[in-house]
């Protein structure tokens, strides 16, 4: 039944014909806001969006490909094979639903009656992914897209909602692509192929140990190109406290940042309700901004915040104090 529901859809998208210069990207660490980020921009007339192209769950040609849970790609990289996957995901050539056990739950949980009708009929696309950030500069190079939005959240925050929600966007490289928790050894692959950082920061990252080091050494390297690159940056930037704090004002300027002078009303609503992703306990707190954003104080110890904020103070990254 998934496997018919899945060729239904694909047969359904693939005769739109979507531009890839109407193509919103949205990109950001797990668990840092992307997809409340992705659920008001979809509620733009004509837009659906695509969840999660480089999960094999969902998009096991990904995977098949060479693309990985953290694939890092220089911005003169050549890789036809990639940026053909790539295109065809741009333009909703490949458009797998987010079906991952019962085919009937899932749709219900992640589309409600009107955001199924809306991809139905959209012949627009939003792009949402937690693992593209590290490539970004590597897809302005290669791609027109209408715009690509870029959410950063507390690095506190994120590894803490990674901690009780036990995502953290890594995956076993082979069948059944389990979902698993980063390790050291990561890390120190990852770094190393980026072949941008110094010997000393990689001797310092060797010596880590603790579970929200090497998560928080993970939010670096996501959003090191937050401070690597220069302004103006090639993408809009969204921090998921301001998003929250002063949501309307927020959605107004992420929307004039793509010229749309009328913005929909229930985008601000959505700033009230919990996403597919938010978890049973935290779901009382988004009508709360100030609690909304503090409540990773009440997770974390106080040594875990420290040892978490030395990391992040290894990258140079003063995003956050």
């Amino acid at each position: 039944m998934k496997e018919k529901i899945q060729n239904i859809n694909t047969f359904l998208t693939k005769n739109k014909k979507m531009d890839i210069e109407d193509t919103i990207l949205v990109v950001g660490s797990p668990r840092s806001g992307t997809t409340l980020l992705m659920d008001i921009i979809s509620t733009l007339p004509g837009y659906t969006y695509i969840f999660e192209p480089l999960n094999p769950i969902w998009f096991p040609e990904s995977f098949e490909l060479g693309f990985r849970s953290r694939t890092y790609l220089q911005k003169d990289k050549k890789w036809k094979a990639g940026e053909e996957y790539l295109r065809k995901i741009f333009t909703a050539q490949i458009t797998n639903l987010p079906i991952k056990d019962n085919p009937i739950s899932d749709l219900l949980q992640g589309f409600s009656i009107k955001k199924m009708m809306s991809h139905l009929s959209g012949d627009k696309i939003i792009v949402k992914s937690t693992n593209m950030n590290r490539m970004l500069p590597w897809i302005v190079e290669n791609f027109q897209l209408r715009s690509i939005f870029f959410i950063v959240r507390h690095p506190c925050a994120t590894i803490a909602s990674q901690l009780k929600s036990g995502l953290y966007g890594y995956r076993t490289t082979l069948k059944p692509y389990a979902d698993v928790s980063p390790t050291k050894q990561n890390v120190i692959d990852e770094i190393s192929e980026m072949n941008v950082f110094d010997s000393n920061l990689i001797n310092k990252l060797k010596k880590i140990e603790t579970k929200e080091e090497i998560l928080a050494a993970v939010w670096c390297l996501d959003n090191y190109i937050l401070t690597s690159q220069g302004k103006p940056y090639p993408w809009n930037l969204v921090f998921y406290e301001k998003l929250v704090k002063n949501g309307e004002e927020e959605i107004k300027q992420i929307f004039e940042s793509i010229n749309e002078k009328n913005i929909p009303r229930s985008s601000f609503s959505l700033l009230k309700k919990p996403t597919i992703v938010t978890l049973k306990e935290d779901r009382k707190t988004v009508k709360m901004p100030d609690q909304q954003l503090s409540k990773w104080k009440d997770y974390l110890t106080e040594k875990q915040i420290e040892r978490i904020m030395k990391i992040v103070s290894y990258f140079d990254i003063d995003l956050y104090s």
